[in-house]
């Protein structure tokens, strides 16, 4: 019998390559990626709690989220790309006595980046709509124009010292005390010098508390206005049909049944 030619692929064995943090965390390894080369890792995310970054046990209510941006000599650099908080903490911030305040937005960096930016504000005590309403529209603007004067790393970087918490808390107390201030989540979403960022006039905008933000509210109803006619009704319920009754026989009619009916018993 012959022999059969048995092809033999070479396989490549896989080493650590190690992921560097960025300038701001020193420059610290967090972690290792078993590749077989290690431009592989280029374009690869990273996520990982705060605590294990700075060695800080305070810290362990956030998260980093890195992005591998270049691979030199066998070491993958990264970029921080999102910001975010565990959601057992902020569940923990929220109780009884107190008003929440949530909020979900764009805005651009003074590098160019386009970012969603979700952030939370915590009252000292009930209160009402108007005074909600008011923290939810001066927050917007005041996140908005002390982004637009960092760059994303340098607010990644007051993040994590609390420093922009603290700025925000101390610019909204003004209108109402608060127990905190926080930043659920902030992440890169484009990085388009020349997107237009939403414009709307949170003025004419029905006062909302909840997770939903307002601008989200006014971006579904253009898109609902946008669409109409576009797409035919769907029938959800049928057509009555209009159903005849059965009409009562009259009175004389009865009474020549019942004599048809007494002749019949004679015969």
């Amino acid at each position: 019998m012959a022999k059969k030619n048995l092809a033999t692929k070479k396989i490549k064995k896989k080493k650590w390559y190690p992921i560097i943090a960025p300038k701001i965390f020193n420059e610290k390894v967090i972690g290792e990626s078993l590749l077989a080369e290690s431009s592989a890792m280029e374009g690869r995310y990273i996520t990982m709690n705060l605590m294990n970054i700075l060695g800080d046990p305070k810290k362990q209510n956030t998260n980093i989220q890195f992005k591998i941006t270049k691979v030199v000599d066998g070491k993958g650099y990264t970029t921080p790309v999102k910001f975010e908080l565990l959601p057992s903490f902020i569940k923990r911030l929220v109780k009884r006595g107190k008003e929440k305040v949530s909020d979900s937005f764009l805005a651009k960096t003074a590098d160019n980046k386009i970012v969603r930016v979700k952030p939370l504000f915590i009252t000292n005590s009930n209160t009402h709509k108007s005074v909600l309403s008011n923290l939810r529209i001066s927050g917007r603007k005041l996140i908005r124009e002390k982004l637009a004067k960092s760059p994303f790393d340098n607010v990644v970087s007051e993040l994590v010292n609390y420093q922009f918490q603290k700025d925000v808390r101390a610019s909204l107390s003004k209108i109402y005390p608060l127990k905190a201030a926080e930043m659920r989540v902030l992440k890169i979403e484009l990085n388009k010098a020349d997107m237009k960022l939403p414009e709307v006039k949170l003025e004419e905008v029905a006062e909302v508390v909840g997770e939903e933000s307002a601008e989200e509210e006014v971006e579904d109803d253009a898109l609902e206005e946008a669409t109409k006619g576009d797409v035919p009704e769907e029938v959800t319920e049928e057509k009555a049909v209009p159903v005849k009754e059965k009409s009562k026989p009259s009175k004389e009619s009865v009474k020549l049944v019942e004599e048809d009916k007494k002749e019949a018993d004679k015969k």
